[in-house]
């Protein structure tokens, strides 16, 4: 026949259960603590080797970091893409590697003076950095293929010889065909400054940008 607890021994096995559930805090507690790695995002280049496979990446700052973990699906072989990667370093400065955790396709706008053609975007930023002009966009969409690039309006040319210089006014083109505008999509593009003809004295650029609110312009000193 079992006997009811007395009051002494259900405090005691109440606070037993007390007990446990504050240690099980204190380690969850302390597991949660623990620092994540610091994650950095950036516009680089990623090399694959012969495989296919991804074998470093160069950030727009030059700094070249060998890939520890490769991707699962092999690429086109011998080629550098442009994207924006999440990664981790072992923050050496002799032997930087990295540990890629996220990538997002960007695209290396090429010169389509010729056609071009100025569909409204939105710029969420833009920025100069090494031999790069990086651009967040922000298109309307319904899934339908948009096509980017960029138009020399004109270049303004001053001095002689060593005191040349040379001011570029680019315009970027945005093609968005019949695609209906039905909701946003974000668009990473980038300018690779020295393939413009006559780079050597260049100084000065500026981009043109038809959004939704108007021609709105961002100028970097080179």
């Amino acid at each position: 026949m079992r006997h009811a607890l007395s009051t002494h021994e259900s405090f005691k096995i109440t606070l037993r259960a007390m007990l446990l559930m504050a240690a099980l805090l204190i380690v969850s507690c302390t597991e949660e603590a623990e620092p994540y790695p610091d994650l950095v995002t950036e516009f680089a280049d990623i090399r694959t080797d012969a495989d296919g496979m991804f074998i470093d990446i160069t950030t727009d700052d030059g700094t070249c970091y060998s890939i520890t973990n490769t991707n699962i699906q092999p690429h086109r072989p011998d080629t550098t893409y442009r994207a924006v990667a999440g990664f981790v370093s072992n923050g050496s400065s002799t032997e930087p590697h990295a540990q890629i955790y996220t990538l997002t396709g960007a695209q290396v706008l090429a010169d389509s003076t010729a056609i071009l053609r100025q569909d409204p975007t939105g710029v969420e930023s833009m920025w100069h950095e090494g031999q790069h002009i990086n651009m967040q966009l922000t298109a309307k969409t319904h899934g339908g293929r948009h096509t980017w690039g960029y138009a020399i309006d004109f270049i303004e040319e001053g001095g002689k010889k060593e005191r040349a210089h040379a001011h570029y006014h680019l315009s970027l083109h945005h093609n968005q065909g019949d695609d209906p505008t039905s909701y946003s999509q974000t668009y990473y593009c980038s300018i690779h400054t020295t393939q413009l003809p006559q780079y050597k004295n260049t100084d000065t650029i500026t981009v043109s940008v038809h959004t939704f609110k108007g021609i709105k312009s961002w100028t970097f000193s080179n």
